[in-house]
């Protein structure tokens, strides 16, 4: 009796080992995207990397396409990462391109020899430019119905990860000439100067502070490049409503670092300004000059800077 409980042990001993084994045979490789979330800003490039874990399956080749939208993403770049190479190991590219017209990548990589890797690594990494603000998902699909071959060519089951960007307002503004302790007097009218920024910055709105009390506003701004006389963006208030402090300029546009350019700001109401001393105004982001302030009365004044912020405001 006792023989044959033993007997019975060992055999479902064995039939549990046995499907342990199989199981583990039979786990899928996993596929993703890392990171699979990143917060970034209009103007950011970034970089994701796709990752392969084997999960034990000897990877001999490997393939995708990605997707993105493209009125939110602009892929720039697509490099080999060290997954197929990492024991020393010659590969060779597949495939390796980038569609930013359908807002997809391609990419297909196979290892040289014999033998394929059970260990995790970076596939490829891919750069991208955020364009505006939203929420893009990265999608990965397969390449000519295969993601991970083993080195038969075989398909290995496959998990897919997906991952996700979010392009969203930046955690504070690009260029602030911040609030004065004192604006008075304020008056409104029209300043002529220029901006130099220390930083390229992403712009779709121009804030102006108001002092306190008041409906201090700006009624229109435009920026032109100070080398081509080139008019590089220009926006027009839309009266009080919504936030309506802000001018919103209709196409989002880069200002770069070290370029002058010249601005030309409206005012209405009785808006913050900033009394400078000299020529130039130290901002938040690089320098601010006022060459000449014409007030509703005609009067000319120099140095007349506007409170003003250059950013991006989501709604």
């Amino acid at each position: 009796m006792k023989k044959q409980k033993m007997k019975h042990t060992i055999a479902v001993t064995v039939i549990v080992a046995v499907i342990c084994i199989i199981i583990q045979m039979a786990a899928a490789s996993v596929i993703s995207i890392e990171p699979s979330y990143l917060k970034v800003s209009p103007g950011d490039e970034f970089t994701v990397d796709i990752m392969v874990d084997p999960e034990g399956n000897e990877t001999y080749a490997a393939s995708y396409t990605l997707y993105f939208d493209n009125t939110l993403l602009n892929a720039t770049l697509q490099v080999k990462g060290p997954f197929l190479s990492q024991d020393g190991a010659e590969t060779f590219e597949l495939k390796n391109e980038t569609n930013n017209t359908l807002g997809e990548v391609k990419y297909g990589e196979c290892r040289k020899g014999y033998s394929g890797v059970i260990n995790p690594g970076v596939l490829a990494t891919i750069t991208f430019q955020a364009l505006a603000n939203g929420f893009c998902e990265l999608g990965i699909s397969d390449l000519d119905g295969v993601i991970l071959a083993n080195p038969n060519y075989t398909s290995i089951p496959t998990e897919v990860m997906n991952g996700s960007i979010e392009i969203g307002q930046p955690s504070s503004p690009f260029f602030d000439t911040g609030a004065p302790e004192n604006p008075y007097p304020s008056i409104s009218g029209t300043h002529s100067g220029t901006i130099k920024l220390n930083r390229t910055i992403y712009v779709n709105s121009l804030y102006t502070y108001s002092c306190p009390g008041t409906n201090g506003h700006s009624e229109y701004v435009a920026f032109y490049n100070a080398t081509t006389g080139e008019e590089i963006a220009n926006g027009t208030w839309e009266g009080y409503k919504g936030n309506w402090h802000n001018i919103t300029f209709k196409e989002p546009f880069e200002i770069h670092a070290g370029t002058i350019y010249n601005y030309t700001l409206k005012t209405g109401s009785y808006p913050q300004i900033i009394h400078a001393t000299g020529p130039e105004y130290n901002a938040t982001g690089g320098k601010i000059t006022c060459d000449e302030f014409i007030d509703v009365n005609g009067e000319v004044h120099e140095n007349w800077v506007p409170a003003i912020r250059l950013w991006v405001v989501f709604e």
